[in-house]
C-alpha cells in the first residue's frame, strides 16, 4: 500500500513539474533560512556552557558608581574578591580578571631581529583562572601557569605569530613601556568562540603593578570578579548576605578617603552587589557597563527566532495556496478514485505522502542553500559565522523531523480539502470555489503583511543609522587621523606633534589622553565650598585640541600655551556645571577640587572655560559629565594619542611622512593609527549588521512570497483563459486584461498594508526606545514600504498578466 501511494505521489509531482518546482523552491528557501537562524540561535544560547560546573559559576556585578543615574556594572574593586574569599563560606573559589589595557610586546630573535607589536587584547588574572574556566592548555600546567609575577599565558595564534612552529614555553618576551621581561608559562588551545571573553595574553595578576597598588580599593573598578559556589548553595540567599559588605567594608573605605557616601551615591540608589550566572553574561548584559568583551542581546535572538518562524510560515502558505489552487485539476482524480472504492483516509495519506516527499526534497535543497546563505551573509556583512548546523545530536533530530513536520503541516489542509469533494459533483463539473478562494486570499494577505513588516523594519533600521551618522556630536570627526600609541614616544611627544603639524596637508595637531569613541577615565571631583561630589569623565589635552577636534565653547576660553598657570586650570562641559548648580557664565572662576583615588595628586582647578556638550561616547549613551585639564598637569603622566586634522586629498603622503618621522624616534614601537570617523562608525556595527540582516531576510521573504504569487497568477490566468478570451472578443485591451488579473492582488496588498502598519510601528518603536537619541517614526517609512510592496507585486504578476492579455482568443475558444 505504501509503495503504491509513494509511486502515485512521485508521478503527481513529476506530472506538474512547474507547480512542483515552485512549491519545492519556496519551501527550500524557507527551510534554508530557518536552518541558518536555528544554527545562530543555538550558538548564541550555548555561550560558556562548556565550562565545568557552569551552574555554579557567577560573576559579581555591582551598582554603576561612575554614572549619575546609576545602573549596574560588570566590574568591581579588587578588594571584593579578598573579602568574599575570607568571609563567605558558601564560596568555593573566587577569582579576578583585570583589564590592564594595551601593551607594547617585543621578542628578540636569535638572529638579533626584534619583533614588536602593539597588543590590545591583554588580560590579567588570579592563579586559579583555569580552575574556574575550562580552557585547555596546549603547553604548560594550568595549575601553576599564573603563579608568581611576570608570567604570561598566550593564545595559540600569538605563539604562531611570535615563534612559528617552535615551542613557546619558557621563552621570554618584553612587555610594556619599561620592557619588562615576562616568561611564557602556557599556550592555550584555540579558545572556544562561544565564550564571553577572549585573550591573546593572560598575565599573572600582579604583573599589572597597578592592581597591587589598589588592591585595597572598592572603587578602583578595573576587575571582574568571578566566584564558584559550593554545591547546594542558594545564590539568591548568598546575594542577600553580600549586601552586608557595603556597611562593613565599603563605607569605612570611602570614609578613609574623605568621600561622603550619601553625596557620592546621590541619584544612583544604594550600593548593591548582584550575582549573575556566567552562562547568562553573553545575552543578558546589555544594560551592564564595564564588561569584558563584546556581548550579544537576547532581544535579537528572539527577533531572529520569530523571523525564522515567519519565513517558514510564508513558505508553508505558498504550498497550501498552490495545492488548493490546483484543486480543480486534481478533483477528477479524487472523484474517480472514490468511485473505484478508495477510502478518504487512504486519499489523505496519499496527499500527505506527496507533501512530505516534497518537503524532504526541499530540505535537501535547503541544506545546499544554507551553505550558500552562510557565505553570502558572511561576505556581505563582514561577519564571522562560527556556528555550524552539524554540531550536536539535536541538529540531526531537527533534520529528520523538519521535513516530516513541515510536510504534514503544509499538506494537512490541502489533503482534507481535496478529499472532501463529492464524486457526483466533481464528475458533473460542479465545484464551488468560494471557500477555497477566500482562504487563499487570506493566506496571501498574511504573506504580504509579513513582507511589509520586514520592509518597514529594514527602512527604519537604516534611517536610525542615518540619524546616528548625521547627528551633530558637538565636534567634527571627519578627516581626523589619530596616532594611537603616542606614549611610546616618551619625552618626544610634543616634538613629534610639532613636527607632524608641519607636514604638508596637516591642518592642526594636538595631544590628548583619549579621543571621542575611545572611552575615558572617570574620577571623583568636588565643588569648592561644600561636599557636592560628582564622578566625571576626565581627559588631558593640549592647547590645540579644541581647534583640532572642532569643539565649541559655551563660555570662557581654551588653554593657552603662553599662560603657564593653565596647567592647573580646568574646562568642564555644560552637563558638569549644570549638575554642580551653575550656568556656564557663573562657572567661570569657580574651583573644582580633584579627589582622585588613582593618583596621589590632589588639588583644585579653576574653571577658565565651559565647552558645549558633546557625545564623547556613542549615541547609545547619554551625555555624561566631562572635564578637560592640561596635558602638563601632574595628574596622570602623559598623553596617549596624537590627533591630526588632515586634508583628505593628501592622506597617503601624510601617513608616509608621519611613519618616517615616527620610526626615527619611537625605538622599535610600531606606527599605528586610525581615522576617527571610521572608529566612530564601528560603534554602530551591531545596528549595521542588523540592517544588513533585515535586508537579507526582507529580500528572502519577498522572494518566497513572489514565487508563490507567480504560481497563483499563472494558475489564475489558466483558470480564467476562457473568460479572458471572451473579453478580448468583446473588445477588451491587453491593459484591461492585465488590470483584471492585478486587481485582486492590488486589493490584497492594500488590506495587508493597513494591517502591517500598526504591527510595524509597534515593533520598531519598541526597538527605537532603547536609544537615548532616536529618530521619530514618520509617515514616509510606512508609505515607502507600502509603495515598494505594491510595485514588487505588480512587477511579479506583470509577465503572466501580459502573456494572458496577448493570447489569441481563437486558440482559447476554438473548442467551444
Amino acid at each position: 500500500m505504501f509503495r503504491s501511494h509513494f509511486k502515485s505521489a512521485i508521478r503527481n509531482i513529476l506530472r506538474e513539474k512547474y507547480f512542483s518546482l515552485i512549491n519545492v523552491l519556496g519551501l527550500s528557501l524557507g527551510i534554508a533560512v530557518c536552518l541558518l537562524i536555528w544554527s545562530y540561535v543555538r550558538f548564541e544560547l550555548s555561550y560558556d556552557k562548556f565550562h565545568n560546573d557552569i551552574d555554579r559559576l557567577y560573576r559579581v556585578n555591582q551598582t554603576l558608581i561612575w554614572a549619575p543615574e546609576g545602573g549596574m556594572m560588570g566590574s568591581t574593586g579588587p578588594q571584593l574578591a579578598v573579602v568574599m574569599g575570607q568571609e563567605f563560606p558558601e564560596v568555593e573559589e573566587v577569582m579576578r580578571v583585570n583589564t590592564p589595557g594595551g601593551y607594547l610586546v617585543k621578542y628578540l630573535k636569535d638572529n638579533g631581529d626584534v619583533l614588536a607589536f602593539n597588543e590590545s587584547n591583554v588580560l590579567a588574572a588570579d592563579s586559579n583562572f583555569f580552575s574556574i574556566f575550562t580552557i585547555p592548555l596546549k603547553e604548560g600546567n594550568p595549575k601553576t601557569a599564573l603563579q608568581g609575577v611576570d608570567k604570561v599565558v598566550i593564545s595559540e595564534a600569538i605563539a604562531k605569530k611570535l615563534f612559528g612552529n617552535e615551542s613557546a614555553l619558557g621563552k621570554i618576551i618584553q612587555m610594556g613601556d619599561d620592557n619588562r621581561a615576562v616568561e611564557i608559562t602556557g599556550v592555550t588551545e584555540k579558545q572556544p568562540e562561544n565564550m564571553h571573553f577572549h585573550f591573546d595574553y593572560l598575565l599573572s595578576i600582579y604583573t599589572n603593578h597597578a592592581l597591587k597598588r589598589f588592591e585595597w580599593s572598592w572603587i578602583w573598578t578595573q576587575t571582574a570578579t568571578y566566584v564558584k559556589l559550593k554545591q547546594g548553595t542558594d545564590a539568591d540567599e548568598l546575594q542577600k548576605k553580600m549586601q552586608s559588605m557595603v556597611k562593613l567594608h565599603v563605607l569605612p573605605s570611602l570614609g578613609r578617603m574623605g568621600i561622603d557616601y550619601a553625596e557620592f551615591m546621590k541619584g544612583k540608589g544604594d550600593w548593591e552587589f548582584a550575582l549573575q550566572p556566567v552562562k547568562s553574561i553573553h545575552l543578558y548584559s546589555g544594560l551592564i557597563d564595564n564588561r569584558i568583551g563584546p556581548t550579544g542581546d537576547i532581544k535579537y535572538v528572539q527577533i531572529f527566532s520569530f523571523v525564522a518562524l515567519f519565513v517558514l510560515i510564508l513558505a508553508i502558505i505558498n504550498f497550501i495556496n498552490l495545492s488548493t489552487a490546483r484543486g480543480t485539476s486534481r478533483a477528477k482524480e479524487v472523484g474517480v478514485k472514490k468511485v473505484l472504492g478508495a477510502m478518504r483516509r487512504s486519499l489523505i495519506f496519499q496527499f500527505q505522502l506527496e507533501s512530505v516527499s516534497m518537503a524532504l526534497v526541499a530540505t535537501l535543497m535547503g541544506l545546499g542553500l544554507l551553505e550558500l546563505f552562510r557565505i553570502v551573509v558572511s561576505n556581505a556583512l563582514s561577519i564571522e559565522m562560527p556556528f555550524s548546523l552539524w554540531d550536536g545530536t539535536e541538529s540531526w533530530w531537527l533534520l529528520i523531523m523538519l521535513p516530516l513536520v513541515v510536510g504534514v503541516i503544509a499538506g494537512i489542509y490541502p489533503s482534507l480539502y481535496l478529499t472532501s469533494f463529492r464524486p457526483a459533483s466533481v464528475l458533473k463539473g460542479k465545484l464551488a470555489a468560494g471557500l477555497r478562494s477566500g482562504l487563499r486570499n487570506g493566506l496571501v494577505t498574511v504573506q504580504f503583511v509579513v513582507s511589509i513588516v520586514f520592509i518597514i523594519a529594514t527602512i527604519v533600521v537604516h534611517q536610525q543609522l542615518q540619524f546616528f551618522q548625521s547627528k551633530n556630536l558637538g565636534f567634527d570627526k571627519d578627516n581626523v587621523l589619530v596616532i594611537d600609541n603616542a606614549e611610546k614616544l616618551t619625552d618626544h611627544v610634543k616634538a613629534f606633534r610639532d613636527e607632524a603639524a608641519r607636514v604638508p596637508g596637516v591642518v592642526d595637531a594636538s595631544i590628548a589622553m583619549t579621543v571621542p569613541g575611545r572611552g575615558s577615565f572617570e574620577d571623583i571631583f568636588r565643588r569648592e565650598g561644600d561636599n557636592s561630589q560628582l564622578s566625571i569623565s576626565q581627559t588631558k589635552i593640549d592647547d590645540h585640541y579644541f581647534k583640532t577636534m572642532g569643539f565649541s565653547l559655551a563660555a570662557g576660553r581654551s588653554f593657552d600655551i603662553n599662560r603657564p598657570g593653565d596647567k592647573m586650570k580646568v574646562i568642564p562641559n555644560e552637563t558638569t556645571v549644570r549638575l554642580f548648580g551653575w550656568t556656564p557664565e557663573e562657572a567661570l572662576g569657580k574651583r573644582i577640587l580633584y579627589e582622585g583615588f588613582e593618583n596621589p595628586e590632589t588639588g583644585e582647578g579653576e574653571i577658565i572655560g565651559v565647552v558645549k556638550d558633546f557625545n564623547y561616547a556613542s549615541l547609545h549613551q547619554e551625555i555624561n559629565p566631562s572635564i578637560f585639564y592640561h596635558i602638563d598637569s601632574k595628574i596622570w603622566e602623559t598623553g596617549k594619542m596624537i590627533a591630526l586634522k588632515v586634508e583628505s586629498s593628501k592622506v597617503s603622503d601624510i601617513i608616509s611622512q608621519l611613519e618616517s618621522k615616527w620610526d626615527a624616534v619611537a625605538n622599535d614601537a610600531p606606527f599605528e593609527y586610525f581615522f576617527l570617523d571610521e572608529e566612530w562608525a564601528r560603534q554602530y556595527q551591531q545596528e549595521q549588521r542588523l540592517g544588513g540582516l533585515f535586508n537579507v531576510f526582507a529580500a528572502l521573504s519577498l522572494l518566497i512570497a513572489m514565487i508563490g504569487l507567480v504560481g497563483l497568477v499563472t494558475y489564475s490566468a489558466e483558470q480564467r483563459k476562457k473568460e479572458i478570451g471572451v473579453r478580448k472578443v468583446l473588445g477588451a485591451s491587453v491593459g484591461q486584461v492585465v488590470f483584471l488579473l492585478n486587481r485582486n492582488f492590488t486589493i490584497l496588498v492594500l488590506i495587508s498594508f493597513v494591517i502591517a502598519v500598526p504591527l510595524g510601528w509597534y515593533a520598531m518603536n519598541d526597538w527605537l526606545n532603547q536609544f537615548p537619541y532616536r529618530m521619530s517614526l514618520g509617515v514616509d517609512s510606512f508609505a515607502l514600504a507600502g509603495v515598494a510592496m505594491l510595485i514588487i507585486t505588480w512587477v511579479t504578476v506583470a509577465y503572466q498578466s501580459i502573456k494572458a492579455g496577448l493570447t489569441n482568443p481563437v486558440e482559447v475558444l476554438k473548442d467551444e
